[in-house]
């Protein structure tokens, strides 16, 4: 694998594990939610997205997860973003990373294996959600998290 991949690719766990730790400063009235549904390859992809404010004066935080079709498991994704609307997603447990633009209309990019020997093109269209939608999506969200940093 190439070294420089290997360090952009810790650059954004490490820093997608200290983001994590702004997450609980956020104002509850600023928090925005997107959903996307589209594909990594052939294969159907639903994608949640929190959107956090940074009551410390930087940039916004996030909190992600995928699943692959409609499947019961979730991936949480650890991540980092630059002003520019690129996310830098990492899978927890390393499983593989999603280096993403995001753009108005969803967000497309390409998914790395931790090896970097199979790189898949994702493309995600934005979807509308309704109250439910945002308030199931946001209980799996915690339960997810809990699932995987519970001691």
């Amino acid at each position: 694998m190439n070294s420089t991949i290997k360090k952009i690719i810790r650059t954004c766990a490490f820093i997608s594990l200290l983001m994590l730790a702004n997450i609980q400063f956020a104002a509850a009235q600023e928090i925005k939610q997107y959903f996307y549904q589209g594909t990594v390859a052939n294969r159907a992809v639903r994608f949640y997205l929190k959107q956090l404010p940074n009551n410390c004066g930087g940039s916004d935080t996030y909190q992600a997860m995928y699943q692959y079709g409609k499947g019961k498991n979730w991936i949480e994704l650890m991540n980092e973003t630059d002003d520019k609307g690129v996310f830098c997603f990492t899978e927890v447990r390393f499983t593989g990373v999603l280096i993403l633009k995001k753009s108005a209309k969803g967000m497309q990019g390409i998914w790395i294996s931790p090896d970097t020997k199979r790189q898949l093109k994702v493309n995600l269209t934005l979807q509308k959600l309704t109250q439910k939608e945002i308030e199931e999506l946001e209980e799996r969200l915690e339960v997810t998290h809990y699932e995987n940093f519970d001691c």
